[in-house]
């Protein structure tokens, strides 16, 4: 699998209360040069100073009036900068899907995922974020 430049791609920020899902990701992304930082929970990502990342792959759970607020407040947070947002859940609910798209975020993954495909739409909203 080819990353050009994946190490110049930055810092990635995972919310998810899911343990496995961040080790998943950590491991793979950062064979790749990116640098991964993982939070328990929507509250963590608030307290977080979003500067550095250019991403945030959050988990929208079972509240997602939350997780939709969550989305807006990083997409409207001027500290961010153009920091992207992609969103996975096990929900296949379209109407949560548009939600959250609604809401801000750049994409939507379905758990179960691959890491191939995320690893796609990851480079493809990084690739968005810098042309924005």
């Amino acid at each position: 699998m080819d990353y050009n430049n994946t190490s110049s791609q930055g810092h990635i920020l995972v919310a998810s209360s899911d343990h496995a899902d961040c080790d998943l990701i950590r491991s793979h992304f950062e064979s790749f040069g990116y640098v991964i930082e993982c939070c328990k929970s929507l509250r963590d990502v608030y307290m977080t100073d979003l500067t550095p990342y250019s991403l945030v792959l959050m988990e929208l759970t079972d509240n997602i009036d939350e997780g939709l607020h969550a989305i807006e407040s990083i997409k409207q947070n001027s500290n961010a900068g153009n920091t992207a947002v992609l969103v996975f859940s096990a929900s296949k609910r379209s109407d949560i899907l548009v939600d959250a798209l609604n809401a801000g975020a750049d994409d939507y993954v379905i758990k179960p995922f691959s890491v191939r495909e995320l690893s796609a739409r990851v480079r493809a909203v990084l690739r968005s974020t810098r042309r924005g």
